[in-house]
């Protein structure tokens, strides 16, 4: 019983032990549960946290690119991320806004269309929706070809097969889709057999159930729609697809027992043909990478040479969606719709895609007005259309001028002269105002006036209004094309066909005193006008004038023709000149170079061989005894050296046969002359060296001669002990400038000769001539010039007698050209010195004003000062560049006039300036600035402060002797002996004074005592 007991409690035990075990495994369940939430709670957290900042992140860039296509709309990269981001964030309405943005500016991609109509399709419920989706269908296959494109349409399109009629808006789909893309020989085939299964899924629902008796309109319906079917397998196999052979076999299985008739047999096998011969072409397309501009090329000219229309739009579609920006290619394309398919719809909607594409190009701009005028478009059309164009921003003007030629010329074209015409020609009137300026904006918009021309010849032909038509000539004229042959014949045109002979005769007369470049043209054109319109004596007349016209022209023709005949020679010479003395030089070095190698190889072999007979002449005991050397000071050891390598040098030269006379003077031993010591371990000079000229210094030891490119000798360099007259090109440039009248004025006549300077670089013989033609009779006229031909600014003009200078001087400071001109008396500065124009001297009658306005005037001037007497001269200072200096001299006739003006002129305001009045009394030139009146100097622009207490007197005190050979202070002696203090000795030392003073002493120094000199020891 105890036995039992223990069982039954060791039983009870173990179910209590096992229900424990069990609590336990469930507690341990239920943790590992809590744990697994809290873990996946965690993840769901973080993954919270990085959606948060990953919408963050496209905010803030997405409002980057916002505000970057807001700046410049035609940021084509940018519209493209912008639309990516927001698609990511889920945006839709602010997707579908750029979306829009970008398809108003730019056509878009098939692969963005697709994303596009991707997203609305699943959300389109009603049918506004659908029919908005069908809206962005027909905007997305309008852009490019894509058969991607045709494919999602078609099946967007059977959604709504329930529809009213929607069976036949599928198929018109579907036909569209087949006319667009059915002829694309690689993709064409889907489209195809879509088209295909549809139609067979219709015929699928026209069977009857199994059991049914099927009705004669089911049986109706069941054939029209097998026939159906039938006709599209023809059709297919008409067109050469890829797969044709697939598609030939599923006709056949699709017959059954029936056998395919003998003409899609023969359709089969001419398109299969067809397939074979444009095969290459297809297959370079698929070799090469996108944009495959070149296999493209090649392929549209074997289908124009095929001649099948339908084939060559569909081949310049596929060319078109990889090279949309190559307006070449648009302009092939169009040109092709406009001359062989005369489609207006295609036409125009090429048109429309190519200037989306291509902008920039003017010409596609002007073929698609042109092609909406062919096709009588409304006016307001043609005018967005050049609205458009000139906001496109052209690179060059020229592109501007075709765009409003071509719609000056549709303007002109719709006005009927017949007929009240009235405002359409105000319309054109205004419109080439507007064009001319607009154009007047960029300068290479229209050179030759041809817009302005074409105004001009409305006026005269159709309105009558000559007088209109020589206003705009006139402008033409006064614009820089007056010395132009071309544009005269062209105002004379005008004149002669719509004009009368009066002005017809001034318009040539105007012509041949203006014109520069061909005027031979206007000679046989005036004369030709005379034989034919005029009398004898005008016919005289006409023809004395233009030979006397033409004997001046011709005159400067041979004066410039003489002058660029003489540059050019004496370049040539120049060229010459440095070409020979280059090759002269290379000859010299070369024989010298041979000679000294020669030498160089024969004193070696001697100095081995004698080394070798000396060796065999000593005694042996001597041999193996090393050389004893004895100390020596540096000065005599070097100068042992210098005799040892000259005896060597004779001895050479003795043994060779040509012994060589030393030129220097301490290779005698006869010259006291200080010698230069030769730097340690030089052993002479190589076999060869002829030594130094007393006379010249020669080139050192190893020199070559002058390199290629080195400049020749310098000016007034006459050679070695030679007396050539050969000159040296550096001096070309200046005898290039004394025969242009710089150099020798020796043959000047300087008491009937001016001096004209300060003259601008633009004004030329002619212009001199013209001023000085009212002084008097001029002899010559030379205006000093550069080599090349240019003014240098100032010129010599000669006149018959002395009373015509006097009148020239009288035009002193005359403004040519916005400057001052200077006139003077022609002086030779070797007899006399140049004197100054101007009084230097005190002058009471005379005032000297500072502080005036630069904007002042003479004549204000003269108002001023004339209150106060009888003035003589007014004469405003000014740099000569002519710009002013806000000086004056005021010279009145009475001194006491004078001494009025400056007590009621002096501190006057004019404007904002308050000026300064005295009596002029100039400096003298050598007079200190501490000195001077407060009011006499006024320092001249860019001279700063240059201004010491003596004129001329340098501020810079620097001595420019170099240290090691001044003396040292005074403070300290010199060391006895030393090298500083005998090289000093023979310098020139400055006193106080600014003097110098020589010392010499006649003490000589040594090599040695020069070395430590040099070497500061």
């Amino acid at each position: 019983m105890v036995r039992m007991a223990q069982k039954i409690e060791n039983a009870g035990g173990d179910d209590l032990s096992d229900t424990e075990m069990k609590d336990e495994d469930n507690e341990e369940q239920d943790a590992e549960e809590e744990n697994e939430d809290a873990e996946s709670s965690n993840d769901e957290i973080s993954q919270s946290d990085e959606d948060d900042e990953f919408h963050k992140e496209n905010e803030r860039r997405s409002s980057e690119l916002l505000q970057l296509v807001e700046k410049d709309p035609f940021q084509y990269d940018a519209h493209v991320e912008l639309i990516k981001i927001l698609r990511e964030m889920g945006e839709l309405e602010r997707l579908r806004n750029a979306r829009e943005k970008m398809s108003e500016l730019f056509p878009l991609t098939p692969e963005l269309w697709l994303d596009w109509l991707r997203d609305e399709i699943p959300i389109a419920t009603t049918d506004d929706e659908r029919r908005k989706i069908e809206q962005l269908f027909e905007r997305a296959v309008k852009d490019y070809l894509s058969v991607d494109v045709w494919l999602e349409y078609v099946q967007y399109s059977i959604g709504g097969i329930g529809s009213k009629d929607g069976v036949t808006k599928i198929r018109e789909v579907f036909e569209r889709a087949l006319t667009a893309g059915g002829l694309h020989t690689t993709l064409g085939s889907n489209l195809w057999e879509a088209y295909r299964e549809f139609e067979n899924a219709v015929l699928a629902g026209l069977m009857p159930q199994p059991g049914q008796v099927p009705t004669p309109q089911q049986q109706e319906d069941f054939k029209l729609q097998n026939q159906r079917v039938n006709a599209l397998f023809k059709r297919q196999l008409s067109v050469p697809l890829f797969d044709m052979e697939e598609t030939y076999a599923e006709m056949k299985e699709w017959l059954q027992e029936e056998e395919i008739d003998t003409y899609t047999n023969q359709a089969y096998k001419k398109a299969l043909s067809k397939l074979q011969k444009i095969k290459p072409y297809e297959d370079g397309l698929q070799a090469a990478s996108p944009p495959r501009l070149e296999e493209y090329q090649s392929y549209i000219k074997y289908e124009l040479s095929e001649g099948d229309p339908a084939r060559i739009q569909c081949i310049y579609e596929r060319a078109i969606q990889e090279n949309c920006l190559n307006s070449d290619l648009w302009l092939d394309y169009a040109k092709f719709l406009d001359t062989k398919l005369k489609v207006q719809s295609v036409v125009m909607s090429v048109y429309e895609r190519s200037v989306r594409n291509c902008p920039w190009c003017a010409q596609l701009w002007r073929n698609y007005m042109l092609a909406q005028e062919r096709f009588n478009e409304p006016l307001h059309k043609v005018k967005e259309t050049i609205d458009k164009a000139l906001s496109a921003g052209f690179s060059q003007g020229s592109d501007y001028l075709v765009v409003w030629s071509t719609f000056c010329d549709y303007l002109r074209r719709r006005i009927k002269w017949d007929e009240d015409h009235e405002d359409q020609l105000e319309k054109l009137r205004g419109n080439l105002e507007g064009a001319v300026q607009h154009l007047s904006y960029y300068p290479d918009a229209d050179p030759n006036c041809t817009l302005r021309q074409f105004w001009a010849t409305i006026e005269a032909k159709y309105c009558k209004n000559m007088e209109r038509a020589r206003e705009l000539w006139n402008g033409i004229m006064t614009e820089g094309h007056g010395n132009e042959a071309v544009m005269w014949l062209e105002f004379y045109r005008m004149e002669r066909a719509y004009g009368d002979n009066k002005h017809c005769r001034k318009v040539l007369q105007r012509a041949m005193n203006s014109v520069s470049d061909w005027p031979e043209t206007i000679v046989d054109a005036w004369i030709e006008f005379e034989r034919v319109e005029g009398t004898l004596e005008q016919y005289d007349l006409a023809v004395s004038r233009c030979e006397a016209q033409m004997e001046r022209i011709n005159e400067r023709r041979e004066k410039a023709a003489e002058k660029e005949a003489e540059i050019q020679s004496q370049k040539k010479q120049a060229r010459s000149d440095k070409k020979s003395h280059k090759k002269e030089h290379n000859k010299q070095n070369t024989a010298q170079n041979r000679h000294q190698n020669k030498h160089q190889q024969r004193g070696h072999h001697h100095q081995q061989q004698q080394q070798s007979q000396q060796q065999q002449n000593e005694p042996l005991e001597q041999q193996r005894q090393p050389p004893k050397y004895k100390r020596q000071p540096p000065g005599v050891q070097q100068k042992q050296q210098d005799t040892e390598s000259q005896q060597e040098m004779e001895v050479e030269s003795q043994e060779s046969g040509r012994k060589r006379k030393l030129e220097d003077a301490d290779s005698e031993g006869t010259s006291s002359d200080f010698k230069t010591p030769a730097p340690p371990g030089f052993k002479g000079p190589p076999p060869g060296y002829k030594g130094q000229n007393k006379e010249s210094t020669g080139p050192p030891p190893g020199y070559k001669g002058p390199k290629k490119d080195s400049v020749g000798p310098p000016p007034g360099y006459k050679g070695k002990g030679t007396d050539t007259t050969e000159v040296p090109p550096a001096k070309v440039a200046k005898i290039d400038e004394e025969e242009h009248g710089q150099g020798d004025s020796s043959h000047y006549n300087y008491e009937v000769t001016a001096f004209v300077s300060n003259l601008d670089y633009s004004v030329g013989e002619d212009r001199i001539g013209e001023i000085f033609s009212k002084c008097g009779e001029i002899v010559d006229i030379r205006l000093v010039k550069t080599f090349n031909g240019k003014s240098k600014g100032y010129a010599y003009v000669e006149f018959k007698d002395e009373l015509c200078v006097q009148n020239a001087l009288k035009l002193d400071r005359t403004n040519v050209e916005g400057r001052p001109m200077y006139v003077s008396k022609c002086e030779d500065k070797n007899k006399q010195k140049t004197k100054f124009m101007y009084s230097t001297g005190l002058e009471k009658r005379k005032l000297f004003v500072k502080g005036l306005p630069y904007t002042c005037s003479k004549e204000a001037l003269e108002t001023i000062f004339g209150e106060y007497g009888k003035l003589k001269d007014v004469r405003i200072v000014t740099y000569k560049s002519g710009a002013p200096k806000g000086l004056a001299y005021i010279e009145y006739e009475d001194e006491q006039n004078a001494s009025t003006a400056i007590v009621k002129t002096d501190g006057l305001m004019i404007g904002e300036h308050t000026i300064s009045v005295a009596i002029s009394n100039p400096p003298g030139r050598k007079m200190p600035l501490s000195q001077r009146d407060e009011t006499s100097f006024v320092p001249s622009l860019g001279s700063g402060k240059k201004e010491t207490e003596i004129r001329g007197k340098a501020r810079t005190q620097l001595s420019l002797l170099p240290r090691s050979l001044q003396k040292p202070p005074g403070g300290g002696a010199p060391k006895k002996g030393s090298a500083n203090q005998k090289a000093a000795s023979n310098v020139q030392t400055h006193t106080a004074n600014g003097q110098s003073e020589s010392k010499s002493d006649t003490s000589k120094m040594s090599n040695q005592d020069f070395r430590n000199m040099l070497l500061k020891k």
